[in-house]
């Protein structure tokens, strides 16, 4: 069995970097056909890819976990569509609870505690992906629509980028005590929400270039 294990949240993102592949059921993991890792859909968002995620390192021990998908990048952070980034540590960003002027109140501001944040555990990262920048991610359930939330989100906890499954990766696999890495490509800026700006094929295929075709 391969000792590497590539997760991706969603079919469409898949799909596209493995287009030759039957795609499998969430959860269940496929050998490629080299034998070099397994690659698995764990679903999208916090819940769907923990839980899978989790029943995977469950019944398969592996020495390394990689993350592979698209993300947000938050406006004034020096990162544009179609770069590919390296995210090393998540905050679950909306998480808290909504006052009755409509401000949001994380979490950790309610707990007296950190924010809750997960990030890399170790590992030997290759070296064909090293040179990748570094940044820091935002995990959330509700994805930014308005310039105002990016910059409110951006400013409070200091992320670059976010996404749905990033603290989830983390969380399961340092539970697990199985290393970890998350590479995201760039497809949209996060702001006001304009899907005719998304530039997902063009993201996946810089991902591929400069991640997967060098595992």
């Amino acid at each position: 069995m391969p000792s590497v294990l590539v997760v991706i949240p969603s079919e469409k993102e898949y799909s596209f970097l493995y287009p030759e592949c039957e795609v499998p059921g969430l959860g269940v993991a496929q050998t490629t056909d080299e034998r070099r890792y397994d690659v698995a859909i764990c679903g999208v968002g916090l819940l769907n890819f923990s839980v899978n995620l989790s029943v995977l390192l469950a019944h398969c021990r592996y020495e390394c976990a990689f993350l592979l998908g698209v993300c947000g990048a938050y406006p004034h952070r020096g990162l544009g569509v179609g770069d590919v980034v390296r995210v090393k540590s998540e905050i679950v960003g909306d998480m808290g609870v909504q006052e009755q002027d409509g401000s949001f109140t994380p979490w950790s501001s309610l707990s007296k505690s950190a924010s809750v944040g997960y990030g890399e555990n170790g590992g030997t990262l290759p070296e064909s992906l090293r040179d990748l920048p570094s940044v820091l991610g935002l995990t959330v359930n509700c994805c930014t629509g308005t310039s105002k939330l990016a910059f409110d989100r951006s400013a409070r906890f200091n992320v670059d980028v976010e996404s749905m499954e990033g603290a989830a990766l983390f969380a399961v696999c340092n539970r697990f005590g199985v290393p970890c890495f998350e590479f995201r490509a760039v497809s949209n800026i996060a702001t006001d929400r304009d899907p005719s700006a998304w530039r997902i094929p063009e993201a996946l295929a810089a991902l591929k270039r400069e991640v997967l075709d060098k595992l």
